[in-house]
């Protein structure tokens, strides 16, 4: 990547965002940059797929691979050329000499629902959830089987050469999703701007709840300083880019009843409790069992057969 591709660092709390965005101010401001709190954050659906970096010499697609360990990864081009909201050419006139355009890969819950009800008519191993049947399917020796599996991709993020004038006039991460759209790109339509905590909290508490009326899957949003100047000052630690954060959703909960119970005997003799449930869907995997740690945690519940368990 000529850009580094890095993941996120995660919060899991409105507290943890809060103490993110104080640090970053006063980061900023020993450089004496003043936050302008208008429009100060872009908030966008975190999007549980698998991240896509794509290279656009002279508008047209040349290039595309996988995180990797976010300087080097696989290359697919012939794969995602196969994704129907990849542009092969960019929509615009007169295109930077290079681009790298960064997004998600993801296959929406009603393709994989088709899927996996082909695979079961052929007798095939059903995919546990979307996110394992993306990446497998990006790494397929055949193209043709990423073209019927029906991946899906949104950008969120535009590299510029450095030295292009277009960085001035893009300067922002908001006015960036406004560039990929025009070039051709799906961006999620979801995204929104945000002022202050309370507008985070209420985008957050709004899709925590409405994640599930939308046809694909979602763990939490990401959050980025709008302002690409103060993206560049504050720079990345060796794993992360300090000017974004992931904030997770709580774990998903669902409830089921035990049909039965029995235990498995390890390689060193260990004995483990499971729990055999009805099968529940949950985060995108349809599970149906789960071990107990140890005797004494059986215990401490009082397990039984027949018992509702969250």
């Amino acid at each position: 990547h000529t850009n580094p591709l890095f993941s996120l660092d995660n919060a899991f709390s409105i507290k943890e965002v809060n103490d993110w965005i104080i640090k970053i101010e006063k980061n900023l401001n020993k450089g004496k940059n003043k936050i302008n709190n208008n429009d100060f954050l872009v908030a966008e659906l975190k999007i549980d797929g698998n991240a896509l970096a794509l290279k656009y010499e002279h508008g047209v697609l040349t290039n595309a691979a996988t995180r990797g360990n976010g300087e080097e990864g696989e290359e697919i081009t012939n794969n995602v050329k196969m994704i129907n909201s990849v542009p092969l050419k960019l929509r615009i006139n007169n295109p930077p000499e290079l681009l790298e355009i960064r997004g998600e890969a993801f296959i929406s819950k009603n393709s994989f629902n088709l899927i996996n009800k082909y695979r079961e008519s052929k007798n095939e191993q059903l995919f546990a959830n979307p996110r394992n049947a993306c990446a497998g399917s990006l790494r397929q020796l055949d193209p043709n089987i990423v073209r019927n599996r029906n991946l899906d991709f949104f950008a969120y993020q535009v590299h510029f050469p450095k030295t292009s004038k277009i960085n001035n006039f893009y300067n922002s991460q908001w006015k960036r999703l406004e560039f990929l759209k025009v070039c051709g790109f799906k961006i999620n339509l979801n995204s929104r701007l945000i002022s202050n905590i309370s507008e985070l909290e209420e985008y957050y508490n709004f899709w925590e709840k409405e994640r599930t009326k939308i046809n694909f899957e979602t763990d939490g949003i990401v959050l980025k300083i709008n302002d690409m100047d103060k993206q560049k000052i504050l720079g990345h630690t060796q794993k992360a880019p300090r000017w974004a954060i992931a904030l997770k959703f709580p774990a998903e909960e669902v409830s089921t009843r035990i049909k039965d119970l029995s235990f498995q005997v390890g390689r060193s003799g260990a004995i483990t409790p499971v729990a055999n449930f009805e099968e529940v869907q949950l985060a995108g995997t349809k599970v149906s069992r789960a071990t107990l740690h140890n005797i004494e945690r059986f215990e401490y519940l009082d397990i039984h057969v027949l018992d509702t368990i969250v």
